[in-house]
Formats: C-alpha cells, sequence, structure tokens
C-alpha cells in the first residue's frame, strides 16, 4: 500500500482512466467513483488523503460532495474540477476545498494540484 490515497469523483471513465495512470505512476493509490454515495462508500471503506471531485456531476454536485467530505472526513483535502472555462464562484474555495482545476489539465498540473492537497490533509491531521 502506498502513503496517500486519491479519491476521484468523476463520470467521465476517460478522465478517471487517464487520471488513474499519472496518479498512480507518480506514486498514488487511486480510487474511484462516479457519483456522490459511490464517493461516501469509497471515503467510509479507505483512509483517502485527497479527493477530486468533478464540479457538474449528476445528482449531488462536487460541491455538495465537498460539503459531505468536509463534515465527514475533515482531513481529507478537495480538489474541485471543472469543464468550463471560468473561474469559480468564491464561494467554491472554502475551507476543505484546496484548489480547483480546469479540465484538460496537464500532468504536471494534476501532480503539483494533489501535492498540495496531500500538503494540505498533513497539516490538518497534525493540527488535530
Amino acid at each position: 500500500m502506498r502513503e496517500h490515497t486519491v479519491l476521484i469523483v468523476d463520470d467521465e471513465p476517460w478522465i478517471v482512466e487517464v487520471w488513474t495512470r499519472i496518479l498512480f505512476v507518480a506514486g498514488y493509490d487511486v480510487l474511484c467513483a462516479a457519483d456522490a454515495n459511490e464517493a461516501l462508500r469509497v471515503l467510509d471503506e479507505a483512509r483517502v488523503t485527497v479527493a477530486i471531485c468533478d464540479a457538474q456531476l449528476p445528482g449531488a454536485s462536487g460541491l455538495g460532495i465537498a460539503d459531505m467530505i468536509r463534515e465527514q472526513y475533515p482531513a481529507t483535502a478537495i480538489i474541485l474540477a471543472s469543464g468550463g472555462r471560468r473561474v469559480p464562484p468564491p464561494e467554491a474555495l472554502r475551507p476543505a476545498v484546496v484548489a480547483y482545476i480546469v479540465k484538460p489539465v496537464s500532468r504536471d498540473q494534476l501532480l503539483t494540484t494533489v501535492r498540495t492537497g496531500v500538503a494540505w490533509s498533513l497539516e490538518k491531521t497534525r493540527v488535530h
């Protein structure tokens, strides 16, 4: 088992596949979920350091999932991802949402953002 686990919550299989490969090669365990319910099941079963949540999912939005994660798993860093080309409203960047990425994202940007999430999570774990 690797040191940190990243959960990808996205309903686009090609995004999940590409990001899983990138993150796995970089040394992360990767878990995947296509919606909020599946994401919460995964979080109940595994210690997740960083959750990357698509902002536009069927059912609960990425912000909705972020709220659930923040409430139930406060040391899990959240990265919101969107296929849109606009910067998110300020309320999207609230506690536990450490970054916002716009798809498509480069390998380097994905890894840098996940490292930011890992650092945030480690700091949060030390504080509590």
